[in-house]
Formats: structure tokens, sequence, C-alpha cells
């Protein structure tokens, strides 16, 4: 359920400064794959390992253990941090709104998905060929920002202050936070992606 066909992508290795959190953001259950558990206040995701047979709603991912934000953006700059603990899987970014939800995915921003992940020990952005990343010392929580106008992605690490990477590119439609639990076999990643709690973003307008 995560093997996916990327694709090359333009980056930058200086993303701009940003204080926390710009706005709250939760997960879209009706996106949500079947495999997924999702929290009572929507702001956590876990690969259950088993079938939940929900609805199979047009806008539900039907082949990968997937979830998307529940608010898009057509605009503006956004942020968000997602704890990552020490699950050994997963996938962080964000995807534009018209990506195939039922067939063929590939993970790369030609396709798409602006995204950095976490498999076997290494990091990595998903571009083609991918690009191996190496933050300094293990990632426990993740800050994503989305400059939609400047057409940036940015990921950081908010605990040691340190950048990881950022995409360029152009946007042209609406684009929403993306989530990856990982691969769950013989209960090796049960746990949870979590929303932190947001707070008041402060942006410096040198950088931005």
């Amino acid at each position: 359920h995560r093997r996916l066909t990327l694709c090359k992508a333009d980056f930058s290795s200086s993303p701009p400064l940003l204080e926390p959190d710009s706005a709250p953001i939760t997960l879209d259950p009706n996106t949500a794959y079947s495999w997924l558990s999702l929290s009572s206040d929507l702001t956590s995701v876990a690969n259950s390992g088993c079938l939940q047979k929900p609805p199979d709603n047009p806008e539900r991912f039907g082949h990968f253990v997937f979830v998307l934000g529940s608010e898009g953006f057509t605009s503006g700059r956004h942020a968000w941090e997602v704890e990552v603990g020490d699950k050994v899987d997963w996938m962080l970014g964000v995807v534009k709104e018209s990506i195939d939800r039922k067939g063929r995915i590939s993970g790369c921003p030609e396709g798409g998905f602006w995204m950095i992940s976490h498999y076997e020990g290494e990091y990595t952005a998903m571009t083609r060929p991918s690009t191996p990343l190496h933050p300094e010392g293990e990632l426990t929580r993740v800050r994503v920002q989305l400059d939609y106008d400047s057409g940036e992605v940015t990921f950081s690490n908010p605990v040691s202050m340190t950048p990881i990477y950022t995409f360029v590119d152009f946007f042209t439609e609406k684009m929403y936070p993306f989530f990856c639990p990982g691969a769950n076999i013989n209960g090796n990643n049960p746990k949870p992606l979590k929303i932190c709690p947001a707070k008041v973003a402060v942006w410096n307008s040198a950088t931005w």
C-alpha cells in the first residue's frame, strides 16, 4: 500500500523562516483509505492493519494508506506541525485536489504530490530519482509550510529549528495537506501521525 512511482522536482536548500503553525489543521475522514483509523477529534491517523469498511465515496483513496486535510488552499501561507515520533514508515506533504484517488498514482510533483518520506531508516524527498535527506538527528516532529503564491513547500525540523527540504513549483489548483502513516505489517508500525495544536503564526517579512 505504499509503493509509488516517483518523479523529479525542483528544490532550494534555504527555506523561509516561520514561527509556529498558522491555522488548525484537521483530517478529512471522507478521504481516508479503508485501513486507516482517525481519532475522534480528527487530528491523528494510524494504519489499523485491518479493513474499516467505510463508504466508497469518490474522494476516498482506494489503493494507498493516505488521508488529506479537511481544508484546501488556493492562496496564502499555511503551516502545520506533525508529530511522527519513532514511527518507522511515514510520508507527509501537500497534494493537488485533482490527484487520482482510485487508480495509479505518481508520488511526485508532476503527479500532484510534494512530500518527504521516512522508510527503512532513510529520509527522502519524493523526487525522481529520489533525493536522500540528512536531517540533524532523528525527526520526531516535522513542520510543513505551504506558500501557495510563491510556489514553495518547505519541510523543517521544529525541534532543532533546522531546514530539511524545499520544493519550488507553480501551483494552479487547490492544495491539501497530505498524511500517510505508512505500512503496518504484523504490528511493526502501529503508532499514529499526530497533528500538533495550532499556534499563532509570526511571518518574517525579510524571508517571505
